[in-house]
């Protein structure tokens, strides 16, 4: 007689969603990435933030993914590197590579240098993807998550928000649909989530192994849709938000800059009154789990500070690099100072917004 399959159980039974509304949800830790209401079919997205709409099996999945419940980074950087970072002269993280990038096709909408864009329309029609999980906006900058099958999708989408997204929702709309190389951009919070979701040994299945490409955005924090839009677009500005035609970080300004051109702006530490509060216990500033990291931080204007970190984003980067897609120069040795001390000042945020709100499980 064969012997009796034995069955894993989860590591988190038991910790259901009423565990996650008391450690994560009520206490306002919450980054509202989606990552549970992308995967489990009793949590949906209502009043702005996840809400259980059917009985709890108490199966531990929405505990087990969340990134703020815990998040091991020396067990993720093992399982995705092959070894953890020098503490002491990695505070971007792991990464194979540093450069200064430019789209040679610049999009009107895109941020800087246009090179996450880029990436992912070449992922796309180099067949490492099938579509893209992409974060676009209506005509009021309300975030809408979707799922991006053309370049010219993709490129619609293009543009920093800056406004919290629950864009990883998108993903079960990809598997819905199919799509068996999901690609996927966004925040660093969002890349935590969804590392976790493909790294972790639980024996939760519903596809994860679709998802194929992670490109992560530098983020030092993001803002409350509401806040930003009554307090400083509204309110400061006397601006209609549908009369805005993009936002930007510059030279330590938070600018708007309306359909006519013209700019209006302040200090960013002037808009710490709209911060998501979420953002608080957050330690990554580069998406440190990226598959290949893009931000403007470290490099002129017009360009984009690229970090490949595992050997698909190096492959990505370096066929788009032969292929004429980007062009690139050597990152200054000042701008990647620049960019380190960032991380680690949000890092050092990180230690006393954890203090301040009694978090334990987040670990560094």
């Amino acid at each position: 007689m064969a012997a009796k399959e034995k069955y894993a159980e989860p590591t988190y039974l038991e910790c259901g969603f009423g565990e996650l509304e008391y450690k994560v949800i009520a206490p306002q830790v919450c980054c509202r990435c989606g990552t549970c209401e992308a995967f489990c079919p009793r949590i949906e997205h209502k009043n702005n933030r996840p809400a259980l709409v059917n009985y709890d099996p108490l199966c531990g999945l929405c505990f087990a993914y969340c990134p703020r419940t815990f998040l091991d980074m020396s067990e993720m950087e093992s399982g995705l590197f092959g070894r953890t970072r020098n503490a002491n002269d990695e505070p971007l993280g792991v990464f194979q590579k540093a450069a200064s990038a430019q789209a040679r096709e610049r999009q009107d909408k895109a941020q800087d240098g246009g090179v996450a864009t880029a990436l992912l329309v070449h992922a796309l029609e180099s067949g490492v993807i099938d579509c893209a999980v992409v974060t676009d906006r209506d005509d009021e900058w309300r975030t809408v998550a979707r799922v991006a099958t053309t370049a010219d999708e993709i490129k619609d989408a293009a543009g920093t928000k800056y406004t919290i997204s629950n864009s990883v929702f998108a993903i079960k709309d990809a598997m819905e649909s199919g799509y068996q190389k999901i690609g996927f951009v966004g925040t660093p919070c969002q890349i935590q989530a969804l590392r976790k979701v493909q790294l972790l040994k639980e024996p939760y299945e519903f596809g994860q192994k679709r998802i194929a490409l992670l490109v992560g955005l530098f983020c030092m924090e993001n803002f409350d849709y509401d806040e930003l839009m009554d307090g400083l677009v509204k309110g400061r500005f006397a601006l209609n938000p549908k009369d805005v035609s993009r936002f930007e970080i510059k030279k330590g300004m938070f600018r708007v800059i309306d359909k006519a051109g013209k700019a209006h702006e302040v200090k960013i530490e002037e808009t710490d009154a709209y911060t998501f509060k979420g953002c608080g216990p957050c330690f990554d500033f580069a998406s440190e789990l990226a598959d290949i990291s893009v931000g403007s931080v470290g490099s002129s204007d017009g360009w984009s500070t690229v970090l490949t970190r595992t050997n698909l984003g190096e492959r990505l980067y370096a066929s788009a690099l032969a292929g004429g897609v980007v062009q690139e120069k050597a990152i200054s040795e000042k701008g990647l100072a620049l960019a380190k001390r960032l991380a680690g000042n949000k890092a050092l945020r990180f230690e006393c917004k954890s203090q301040e709100m009694n978090l334990s499980g987040i670990v560094r």
